[in-house]
């Protein structure tokens, strides 16, 4: 089960992946929270904050105070909240994407502590070409690769650590995607 600050999905498949008990999966990223009230902020654990979200308040999670531990840093999210997580691919929150780039930040409710960011750089009909060295895959531009060889010296960008070199569908190109 999610424990409170952990991220959830709404409608969760199993028990594995629903919140504790007396907690609700809310707010714009899925956090499972408790509810509050704006005018009782104590009712939020320590390392929380009462934040207003809809349909109702929840105490969302923030680390800005207390710090994270070695090997994780501060993620900031959507309504104020902030988690403590392992970054896998470029730290668009710390260095700003370039161009037309837009710092993309996902996480898996089934790796608690660990963020997948990307610059995206959206491509196709009435946007500008990929910059050099990525392809257009699903509107958004993307690092080739080759699974079957991942070694190939044809290949100059094999996928970064957290990310997989797998297809969107049949008949596309195979490109470097998070593993979340």
């Amino acid at each position: 089960m999610r424990k409170e600050g952990e991220h959830c999905i709404e409608l969760p498949e199993t028990r594995e992946a629903a919140c504790a008990p007396g907690l609700l999966c809310g707010a714009k990223e899925g956090w499972c929270a408790r509810p509050c009230r704006k005018t009782d902020a104590t009712v939020c654990p320590e390392g929380f904050f009462c934040a207003d979200t809809v349909p109702e308040p929840l105490c969302l999670p923030t680390y800005k105070a207390n710090g994270c531990p070695p090997g994780q840093r501060c993620i900031h999210g959507a309504e104020g909240a902030s988690t403590c997580a392992e970054v896998y691919g470029p730290d668009c929150q710390q260095n700003p994407c370039p161009r037309a780039g837009e710092c993309h930040v996902s996480h898996d409710s089934t790796r608690p502590g660990k963020v997948w960011m990307e610059c995206v750089e959206r491509c196709g009909e009435g946007y500008p070409p990929c910059s050099a060295g990525l392809i257009c895959d699903a509107w958004v531009c993307r690092v080739p690769c080759n699974s079957q060889d991942p070694r190939n010296s044809q290949d100059p960008h094999p996928c970064m650590k957290g990310y997989l070199c797998k297809q969107h569908r049949s008949g596309r190109p195979e490109v470097c995607q998070p593993e979340s």
